[in-house]
């Protein structure tokens, strides 16, 4: 795994502590959002990362994560949307790793 996930990760852990601290729903909001904004930072930072493809999942993670926090979906539901946003990106297509004829 690339140093630069590891620091998102770690971003990312550290905002999941936060929102056990915080008890308002509105604040977990915020801290998803500013999680998902200082991973942006990160990645872009690394030009052999594709931000675009990287950035797609982030923000589908934090889209179901903001839904499940404001109480609009259910946490199995967000478990399922999770799972079928990563095999997605897994199985996906993927154009840009093809050859051109």
């Amino acid at each position: 795994m690339n140093q630069m996930w590891f620091q998102v990760l770690a971003v990312m852990i550290v905002g999941s502590m936060l929102k056990y601290l915080v008890i308002n729903t509105l604040a977990w909001v915020v801290i998803d959002l500013a999680v998902l904004g200082v991973a942006y930072l990160l990645l872009r930072r690394d030009p052999f990362i594709d931000l675009k493809r990287s950035m797609i999942f982030l923000g589908g993670l934090t889209a179901v994560n903001v839904l499940v926090d404001l109480g609009i979906m259910n946490g199995i539901i967000g478990n399922l949307a999770l799972l079928a946003l990563l095999a997605y990106m897994m199985f996906g297509r993927n154009y840009s790793n093809r050859r051109r004829r």
